[in-house]
């Protein structure tokens, strides 16, 4: 009995022991508080940010003390200012002057030679010149900007006057054109003080004469659209001049010419996508062509009286037929960049030369526009490239300051056509800076192997090349003081006339 009570409680006790080992999971009643909406209500506290920062600061700086690195740093100051050098007080002098000096005045300015007399100048009257010399320098100065104002602003009556004038010079039914060319000395050439005269307001880009030998007609036009003309006789080279200015487009315009068929007509391009033609007698504008596509017109050039080439901005050369209105335009694609020139040789029409961005000068041929005829190789972009009159040459002047010719027997024998390398080549100043006008090329045509070329050599001059770059003549004179840019030649007579980039033009004349 007392054995079987101690086994029962042994197995009490064992379960017991088994019923504590077994993990006993408690799950808490989910109760929601509600809250009162006074308390919703209520906004937290915002900490302020700049009391804990300026405390932080203090905190910083006395564990700064404690540590004495503060008066470490002032010692450290003090002891590199004490280090240093003291500078040298430098003894400014200033210097006054009395009121009383004289102040240099330029003459030059005030054209007026060494001794303080007025020169004489086309610009200025007679009567101007007989005034006293005190009032000299303020007559001219007044008398000028007078002018330029007058130029841009004339009355009507002014205007109407001007270009009765005008038509008096080409009203001629039977106008005289020499076919014999005079024979002369480039050194009896010269300019004189009424030959020296304003063409154009703004900077000269293009030129042409007229090739009557009855009158001496001259036009260009500037690259704010503005298209001058000056006309005297041949008779009487050293009278006055008749100068109108026509506003011919709203853009830069880029190349001017006498109309071959009317040669009472002025032509012109610009970058306004025109082609426009003025008629001198009747004073009428009329817009012979316009480009769908809005591209710059460049250049132009006359492949008979009534069919004209023109080039654009984007490399395209049209054909244009002036003989139907509106305009036939023909296109062709003769290059992927920008042509600033175009000219047709003069003994086959059908030829044609271009230039421009691209580094070589490509000839083509009307008959067969499918491939190019030559590439002649230049190596840097060019300014322009001309036939001579003989059009047995190509003239180009380039942008790395050098002028080179390609004959036509080299181009007929090469063996690469599209490879042709320069006949004769030599260095030549062809940019002087961004307000000066390139200098370029342009044939003589009173001589036919002749061309025409600025010179920014000291005195200024003209230069004449032959077809083989080697100077035949330098045309200098007394009034030519400026960088003659674009140049050109009478036909018949023994005139050439060089125009600088602010407009003004240089006319050479000498007796036939």
């Amino acid at each position: 009995m007392p054995v079987a009570l101690r086994s029962r409680s042994l197995r009490g006790q064992n379960e017991s022991e088994a019923t504590l080992s077994l993990p006993v999971t408690k799950r808490r009643a989910r109760t929601k508080v509600e809250i009162p909406e006074e308390d919703e209500m209520k906004e937290e506290p915002m900490r302020n940010i700049e009391e804990i920062r300026r405390k932080n600061l203090e905190d910083n700086k006395a564990f700064l003390e404690g540590l004495l690195m503060i008066k470490i740093r002032d010692d450290f100051k003090s002891l590199t200012h004490s280090l240093q050098p003291e500078g040298k007080k430098r003894d400014y002098k200033y210097i006054t002057v009395s009121e009383n000096v004289p102040v240099r005045r330029s003459r030059r300015l005030a054209h007026m030679d060494v001794d303080g007399n007025k020169l004489p100048s086309p610009e200025v009257s007679d009567s101007e010149m007989n005034a006293n010399e005190d009032e000299n320098t303020v007559v001219m100065v007044k008398r000028q900007k007078v002018t330029k104002r007058i130029v841009s602003q004339l009355t009507p009556e002014e205007q109407e006057a001007l270009n009765a004038k005008i038509k008096l010079f080409f009203e001629d039914n039977q106008p005289v054109v020499e076919s014999t060319k005079s024979t002369f000395n480039f050194s009896d050439l010269d300019v004189t003080d009424e030959n020296v005269l304003k063409l154009t307001p703004d900077r000269l880009i293009s030129m042409d004469m007229h090739s009557r030998s009855d009158i001496l007609a001259v036009i260009g036009c500037d690259r704010k659209g503005t298209v001058g003309l000056v006309v005297k006789l041949t008779s009487d080279l050293h009278g006055p001049w008749s100068k109108i200015n026509y506003d011919f487009h709203k853009a830069y315009a880029t190349c001017c010419r006498f109309d071959q068929s009317n040669p009472n007509c002025i032509n012109s391009t610009s970058y306004d996508s025109t082609f426009l033609t003025c008629d001198i007698i009747k004073n009428q504008f009329i817009e012979m062509f316009k480009d769908t596509n809005n591209h710059g017109l460049t250049a132009f050039d006359y492949h008979s009286p009534q069919i004209c080439l023109v080039s654009e901005d984007n490399g395209d050369v049209l054909v244009v037929d002036l003989r139907v209105v509106p305009a036939s335009v023909e296109r062709f694609d003769v290059t992927k960049k920008r042509i600033r020139s175009l000219h047709i040789n003069p003994k086959k029409k059908d030829e044609f030369c271009v230039s421009g961005t691209d580094n070589c000068v490509k000839v083509w041929d009307l008959r067969n526009m499918s491939t190019m005829k030559y590439c002649l190789q230049t190596n840097s972009p060019c300014y322009g490239a001309y036939y001579n009159q003989a059009g047995s040459h190509v003239f180009a002047a380039t942008r790395d300051d050098s002028v080179m010719s390609f004959s036509s027997d080299a181009m007929q024998s090469a063996d690469d056509p599209l490879d042709i390398a320069p006949t004769t080549k030599i260095h030549h100043r062809n940019y002087v800076n961004r307000f000066v006008t390139p200098f370029t090329a342009q044939p003589y045509p009173l001589i036919e192997s002749h061309f025409l070329i600025g010179s920014n050599a000291h005195p200024r001059q003209i230069t004449v090349f032959d077809e083989n770059c080697k100077t035949v003549a330098s045309l200098v004179s007394e009034n030519l003081n400026s960088l003659a840019t674009i140049n050109v030649g009478h036909p018949t007579l023994p005139i050439i006339v060089g125009g600088n980039s602010s407009g003004r033009i240089h006319v050479f004349t000498g007796q036939a």
